[in-house]
């Protein structure tokens, strides 16, 4: 065994190298930073869209529309039966460039197939649909979404090709920036032109058709037309790849049904206005997902070349270092939303949508939960346990179906918020179970942690001096900065950071020729 002089972590049978975990941290942070500027791009363009919507439409169109999206949307999730997260791994382990052409063109095939059939149940069943939903004008607008369906496997298989290949910028420009300027610009003109509900459409719509084209220009490499349209896909690509998916697509339903069963409800016990109220605030819900969804894009494929070379202590690192991550960045954005919600919401959307606040609140402290146990979807399929999805699915799903039924004709959307935190509590929980029971890892670290403590009392501090304050945008943007000004000083304080971290903060020096010398030893200096 070669010498120990440079390690970052130790086991008694043997060593793990700075150059194996320190690479591939230093891997993961630039995907990360690539993918959290995209995101950020992204979700700019997405709060501008989401605010011009919901205030051209009555409440009650906006969540009509929006419960047509949410059946489709949910639809097209299950109707790729985990085929690009398959693709992903199988990639990973193997050369891109020279499976990739096979593995599209099974992936392809599979996930069309299931698309094309959710597209025939959804046109023959939407009178079914709309009179389940007790409204009838449901049932043309899941119609003008079938688009979005048959779109939706294209770009999702050829986005997962990206993610095997590292090609982060491509991936970001194809799925995140690309279809939201188009999308804005279709609402935008559409809007001004006096037809908001077209707008809209489109602007849904563009997500996965403009998604499509852009992803499969990315990967026009890998892709024959002549061959994909001559020849049936290779049995053994799709027999290797169904078997890794299958377990993800069972998942998936069960999963789709926690993240959309709520919207459902509240439209089998309540109105359409209720509807509206709360489909108004889960874009919201991307503040959870907005540094996780940074660092998810080249985690499983970093943490399955851990896992396929027998690295168990590499994948703990990466899981446990990666999670503390997300927690730091994610906890003040989560103190923003949840203690000044009602702001959030005028500002937003209007005074009009202030009966979603409470909820907002609700949902946004409850799902930090999922930033807490980190990357742990990600981690069962990188681990190949794809069989853990679908099992952690299903009582999260029971939990959240009977809490909804008892809950939202009480309480109402407030109710339907908590009974999603619920299913998604639990569904979590039994993940990381998993995951630790499968590789000894677990995301939990005292790191983690120690920061939150001061972070709450400053943001209960800024709650106290501005209540009674008419806050605006400026306003709020301020409250948020000294949220994350107050989350740094607590990482420094509560001396949460450590010899990885300081290392990375090194390559991060050399990568882009800056110089955080002294940022570096004030933070070793720290008592």
């Amino acid at each position: 065994m070669d010498s120990c002089n440079e390690i970052l972590y130790w086991h008694p049978s043997y060593c793990v190298h700075v150059s194996s975990i320190g690479d591939s941290l230093e891997e993961l942070l630039k995907s990360a930073g690539i993918v959290f500027a995209g995101t950020v791009v992204a979700n700019v363009l997405a709060i501008f869209a989401e605010i011009f919507i919901p205030r051209a439409l009555e409440p009650a169109v906006y969540g009509r529309l929006g419960l047509a999206y949410g059946i489709v949307g949910a639809v097209s999730s299950l109707a790729i039966l985990g085929v690009p997260n398959g693709v992903t791994r199988f990639l990973s382990e193997k050369e891109p460039e020279h499976e990739a052409p096979n593995v599209l063109q099974s992936g392809y095939a599979i996930s069309l197939a299931g698309a094309a059939i959710a597209a025939a149940i959804i046109y023959l069943a939407r009178f079914e649909i709309a009179a389940l939903m007790d409204d009838p004008e449901i049932a043309p607008l899941l119609i003008a979404f079938i688009p979005y369906l048959l779109a939706f496997p294209i770009a999702k298989v050829s986005v997962s090709v990206l993610r095997a290949e590292e090609r982060t910028t491509a991936a970001t420009l194809a799925q995140r920036i690309g279809p939201r300027v188009i999308g804005l610009a279709l609402v935008a003109g559409f809007i001004a032109a006096g037809r908001p509900v077209v707008g809209a459409i489109g602007y849904w719509l563009s997500f996965s058709i403009v998604g499509a084209l852009l992803a499969l220009y990315t990967v026009r490499q890998h892709i024959k037309i002549n061959s994909l349209a001559s020849r049936l896909p290779n049995r053994k690509t799709v027999r290797e790849l169904w078997s890794f998916s299958w377990p993800l697509a069972a998942g998936a339903s069960l999963h789709i049904m926690l993240a959309n069963v709520d919207i459902v409800m509240i439209g089998y016990f309540l109105d359409s206005a209720s509807v509206g109220y709360y489909r108004s605030i889960q874009p919201l819900k991307r503040v959870i997902f907005f540094f996780s969804g940074s660092f998810a894009f080249l985690f499983m494929p970093l943490a399955t070349k851990h896992y396929s070379q027998d690295d168990f202590t590499g994948l703990d690192a990466l899981y446990t270092v990666t999670t503390k991550w997300i927690v730091w960045l994610t906890f003040p954005a989560v103190l923003l939303f949840t203690l000044f919600s009602p702001v959030v919401i005028r500002l937003f959307f209007g005074a009009a949508y202030l009966p979603a606040a409470p909820a907002l609140s609700v949902l946004i402290a409850g799902l930090f939960y999922r930033a807490l146990v980190g990357l742990d979807g990600e981690m069962v399929k990188a681990i190949n346990r794809p069989r853990v999805e679908f099992f952690a699915a299903v009582p999260g799903v029971v939990v959240n179906v009977i809490l909804n039924t008892a809950l939202i004709p009480r309480f109402g959307i407030v109710g339907a918020a908590f009974a999603t935190v619920a299913g998604y509590v639990v569904y979590n929980t039994i993940e990381v179970a998993a995951i630790h029971r499968a590789v000894g890892s677990y995301p939990f670290s005292w790191a983690s942690f120690k920061p939150l403590v001061p972070t709450t009392i400053a943001g209960g501090g800024l709650l106290l001096i501005t209540t009674g304050r008419t806050l605006g945008l400026f306003g709020l943007g301020v409250v948020g900065i000294l949220l994350y000004t107050a989350q740094f000083a607590s990482m420094i304080l509560t001396e949460s950071f450590t010899k990885t971290d300081i290392q990375l903060i090194e390559q991060f020096e050399q990568r882009f020729d800056i110089d955080l010398s002294k940022l570096r030893s004030f933070i070793r200096n720290q008592p």
